[in-house]
């Protein structure tokens, strides 16, 4: 892969001063790998479907490791035509065998930024696995050293002193304190949660570990080699880019939304509030878990529900209307509900700021709780009137979820999502006012449970709110008799 002129320096432009091929190979190196991480962000999401089929799924993985590939061969490309001009008629090595030997990180790639927005520490993991199998390949492909004094200067002989191999001191190595310094460093942020941030330190000392270990260059190497060793590795980047991707969606489930199972009493105690939560969020001084309640209007009744509630649960004719008057849950992953240090407030979600201070998304709901419980056997719908001030891009959906938390083994009952019809991409706009919109849920005559005393919405933002709380409230709901 080498002529007998490249263990030499080179120069990238006339008159500069010269560079190894080393430093040439890892800049190279590091454009291509920085030009996949731009487009795994800007372009390998999660499929918008909640349910996408295994086939799809794993077509999906093929394009993304395919696409990290074809996006570091662009960059690696473009920063190796704007120097190799300046080679002359002696290329420091093939691009060719070089793309096929960086290609073994960049097909990791995806996986590592979809688990990043899973706050995953497999994300760390992945990183310093495909930092230790680029490291490998160049240590393969890379003279041992690009120093002129160990390259340009032969042997000559003289006289050597008794015992001058006893009196030689060993060459200073910083290689161990820097590989013990990024084992800390990463150690600390994942031990504080910081998952993202611990990739780095440990890609590094993955890379320089696995370069010391690595023996010297092999001249033996071959485009088909490499191929062939890439094709391994990028089936397996695959494979784990395909199960990343059926994490992801289960991740994104359970955050989102209380999925179907869970509805159905998979949760603890019938509290499906559906969104795990430990905040960090700057919007609110920065609190574990913000509990927001609404501000009391004047002369406002404290029962959620009038006493002339008893007579509808048994025959009514017209819809019954409660006033929302329960609290908004703004929490985070892994928790389930607010801890006892939670911040509370009032206010509502359309007049204050909540955000992530963190890489951990942020879940929303709000709970209304009945003094006298409704029979499900008299209720057919329920209509939640809301209002939105949101003015971040991205479709948000609203989930139902009914349940009774004074019976022996509480229940829930989940009515499904509906889209917030102003999100939607075709009538999103600025608002200079508030929306109000209403959402209908259907309730199953035949359900499993008898009755509900709770009223739960969860906000099922997409990822454009996944750190930012939407700006949208609860007005009142609608039950509509049977």
């Amino acid at each position: 892969m080498f002529s007998s002129a490249q263990t030499v320096p080179f120069a990238l432009q006339a008159g500069e001063r010269p560079i190894g091929i080393r430093t040439f190979a890892g800049y190279v190196a590091l454009a291509g790998l920085g030009n996949a991480a731009i487009a795994a962000f800007l372009l390998f999401r999660l499929p918008a479907s909640h349910e996408p089929s295994l086939h799809s799924l794993l077509i999906r993985a093929f394009i993304y490791v395919v696409g990290a590939v074809l996006a570091g061969m662009g960059g690696a490309r473009f920063y190796w035509n704007r120097s190799y001009a300046s080679f002359g008629n002696v290329p420091p090595m093939s691009f060719r065998f070089f793309a096929l030997v960086n290609a073994t990180a960049w097909v990791w790639v995806p996986s590592i930024v979809l688990l990043s927005r899973q706050d995953s520490p497999a994300s760390a993991a992945l990183s310093a696995l495909g930092a230790a199998l680029l490291a490998n390949g160049l240590r393969r492909i890379l003279p041992s050293a690009d120093s002129p004094h160990s390259q340009d200067r032969t042997p000559q002989p003289s006289e050597r002193e008794l015992f001058a191999a006893t009196l030689h001191t060993a060459p200073r190595d910083a290689y161990g304190y820097v590989i013990a310094f990024c084992l800390y460093a990463g150690g600390y942020f994942l031990l504080n949660g910081f998952y993202l941030n611990a990739g780095a330190p440990l890609a590094l000392a993955a890379f320089l570990f696995a370069w010391r270990l690595t023996l010297k260059p092999a001249p033996a190497n071959s485009n088909f080699r490499a191929a062939y060793r890439l094709a391994a590795i990028a089936a397996a980047a695959v494979l784990i880019t395909f199960f990343v991707l059926l994490d992801g969606i289960g991740h994104r489930n359970r955050v989102d939304a209380a999925n179907l199972a869970r509805a159905r009493g998979q949760n603890q105690g019938g509290d499906v509030s559906g969104h795990p939560g430990t905040i960090n969020g700057s919007g609110v001084s920065g609190y574990q878990s913000i509990i927001l309640w609404p501000v009391p209007e004047k002369e406002q009744i404290v029962a959620p529900v009038p006493a002339r509630l008893s007579p509808w649960a048994t025959r009514a004719v017209r819809p019954l209307i409660i006033p929302f008057d329960g609290p908004y849950w703004f929490v985070q992953s892994p928790e389930i509900s607010p801890g006892p240090t939670a911040h509370q407030a009032r206010g509502t979600p359309t007049s204050v700021n909540i955000q992530a201070s963190n890489a951990r998304p942020i879940s929303m709901a709000a709970h209304q709780s009945l003094s006298t419980p409704i029979p499900i056997a008299r209720c057919r719908g329920i209509e939640v009137e809301i209002e939105n001030y949101d003015n971040r891009a991205g479709a948000i959906s609203v989930a139902l979820l009914l349940s009774d938390g004074n019976s022996p083994k509480p229940q829930t009952l989940y009515l499904g999502q509906q889209p917030v019809p102003s999100t939607e991409p075709q009538h999103f706009s600025i608002k200079e006012s508030p929306v109000f919109e209403t959402l209908r849920f259907e309730v199953p005559p035949n359900a499993k449970i008898q009755r509900f005393s709770k009223m739960t919405v969860q906000f099922l933002p997409d990822i454009e709110h996944e750190f930012v709380a939407p700006k949208i409230a609860i007005l009142q709901f609608r039950l509509i008799p049977r």
